[in-house]
């Protein structure tokens, strides 16, 4: 499974931490992703490959930190009409 993680996104982990939580929240983005535990507040640092096996889903996107760089990043994709004014 290959995620676009963005800071603010909220992860469902395939196993439950030990406090019962499966919802994580990226609060870093690097070659490391810090993530922090909905349900206790723990905070833990995970490598990309780690964090993508683990990860069964994205619960919640967090905001963009800017559309330009959203549209380098990932082109046009849906938005192209509007810039044409279609």
């Amino acid at each position: 499974m290959a995620l676009d993680v963005r800071m603010g996104d909220v992860i469902e982990m395939r196993k439950a931490h030990p406090c019962g939580g499966v919802a994580w929240e990226v609060v870093r983005v690097g070659a490391e992703i810090g993530l922090r535990c909905g349900t206790c507040d723990r905070r833990i640092l995970m490598d990309r490959p780690t964090l993508y096996r683990r990860a069964k889903g994205m619960l919640e996107r967090g905001a963009p930190v800017d559309p330009a760089i959203e549209e380098a990043l990932f082109g046009s994709g849906l938005g192209a009409s509007e810039d044409r004014g279609e």
